[in-house]
């Protein structure tokens, strides 16, 4: 009688079996979630969907997010728009900066919600002040141009400074020198005491510079 041969795969069930059991460091699932994105390949996709999904079911914010854009964009999972728009609104509603941010977007391109400016300030406002950049940029945007909410280039200053400084931190630099100019096109607009002024802002509120 011969034994049972060992299977070719067993080392590398075991690797993964071993992984999803152990616990989730904090930045795993958003960098699997990277990664995914990016890549879209198979095993990459799936093992963000159980790590992400894992996290979710502990009732973490950044997992209910996750989770959520790998469910909209059919990443490692069948599509589920609206599923996945109901955990990236539950992650938002619980703090979570990068889905408030997410959310400005979605109802300011009218990307699976209603197209609605008003709400995505509300929402960019939420992220910018929890020191998320995209949302600070949009948000200086919307200021700007009176967008959804009432123009005002002291905002608007305030809001591009900040977020040129948090992408400076982060090292996305062409984001970076982007929301330089937009801050120098209305600093030209702003007297000096304005622009010390939001300057001062910034450095002193909680929040606003990531690190600070």
């Amino acid at each position: 009688m011969q034994s049972a041969r060992p299977c070719a795969h067993a080392p590398l069930l075991a690797l993964l079996l071993a992984t999803l059991a152990a616990p989730l460091p904090a930045q795993e699932c958003p960098d699997l979630y990277e990664q995914a994105r990016k890549t879209r390949e198979t095993a990459i996709s799936e093992t963000a969907v159980a790590r992400c999904g894992a996290l979710a079911e502990r009732g973490d914010a950044a997992g209910h997010y996750h989770l959520g854009m790998l469910k909209i964009g059919a990443i490692g999972t069948p599509g589920d728009a609206e599923g996945g728009l109901a955990l990236v609104r539950r992650a938002a509603e619980n703090g979570y900066a990068p889905a408030q941010s997410r959310l400005g977007r979605m109802h300011l391109r009218g990307d699976i919600v209603e197209n609605d400016p008003a709400l995505a300030a509300q929402w960019f406002e939420r992220a910018a002040r929890a020191g998320d950049p995209l949302a600070q940029y949009e948000l200086g945007q919307l200021r700007y141009k009176g967008q959804g909410v009432e123009a005002d280039i002291y905002e608007a200053y305030k809001w591009f400074s900040a977020a040129a400084e948090n992408f400076a931190r982060r090292g996305h630099v062409p984001r970076q020198k982007l929301a330089e100019r937009k801050r120098e096109t209305v600093a030209a607009e702003l007297p000096a005491e304005e622009r010390a002024r939001a300057e001062g802002w910034i450095a002193s509120e909680p929040g606003i510079l990531q690190g600070g």
